[in-house]
């Protein structure tokens, strides 16, 4: 599968149907930009670019219409965090790539230096996919905030597969066939200390809460209980 067909079975979106932006907006932007875009960047605006939940639900999709642009040192900002702290973007030089890498500039005091954040821009989406999905675009999805009994880690490991383009020394990607996501993060020590999941599926959320022992800190559920008190 490609990234595109990842995303859509995480986010169960069909096959058949588009959720992006018109191939005349994309045109009209690469008019007012003078370049070309990427062949997966056009690809990624033109079959997803508008779906609200994958890309508009926690960090954002910069839009067509007035939204992406150059930054001054060169990078086409694609992304942007969602309390606009941070950015990603891709070197203006790499444009003439079908597939580039992405890089992200966090703009902390010390620094506001562009880092690699993904090798190529279909693992950038996927990542961001499950971001956004395992904090609320996912319909069923939550997160646990402190210590990961190592045994739970090891449970993880051994029952889902890593998805190793998108995982680091600090947070590794797990998934089931891309039908379901989880998230996990580690110190500087390499201890756990937390864990995000996300799924389209009912059932697969609840046979993921019966199988990792949690206290989970939000359930999606839990909004649920909230509005029928209401």
């Amino acid at each position: 599968m490609n990234c595109i067909q990842k995303i859509k079975r995480l986010y169960d979106l069909s096959e058949n149907e588009n959720f992006g932006f018109s191939e005349i907006e994309i045109l009209e932007l690469e008019k007012k930009l003078g370049i070309d875009l990427p062949a997966k960047l056009k690809e990624y605006y033109q079959e997803l670019g508008k779906e609200e939940n994958l890309n508009y639900s926690y960090n954002r999709l910069l839009k067509p219409d007035g939204e992406i642009g150059f930054s001054d040192d060169g990078y086409l900002v694609i992304y942007e965090e969602n309390q606009v702290v941070a950015f990603w973007g891709v070197k203006k030089e790499d444009l003439k790539l079908d597939n580039p890498p992405v890089y992200g500039n966090y703009d902390t005091i010390e620094k506001s230096d562009w880092e690699m954040e993904n090798q190529t821009i279909g693992d950038f989406f996927l990542l961001m996919a499950v971001y956004n999905g395992t904090l609320g675009g996912l319909q069923y999805n939550g997160n646990f905030f402190g210590d990961v009994d190592p045994e739970t880690v090891k449970l993880i490991e051994e029952s889902w597969s890593l998805v190793p383009e998108i995982s680091r020394d600090n947070q590794k990607v797990f998934t089931d066939n891309y039908y379901e996501v989880i998230s996990l993060s580690f110190d500087q020590e390499n201890k756990c200390t937390g864990a995000f999941i996300g799924t389209s599926d009912q059932e697969r959320f609840d046979t993921i809460l019966e199988n990792i022992d949690l206290d989970w800190s939000y359930l999606s559920y839990d909004d649920d209980e909230e509005y029928d008190k209401e």
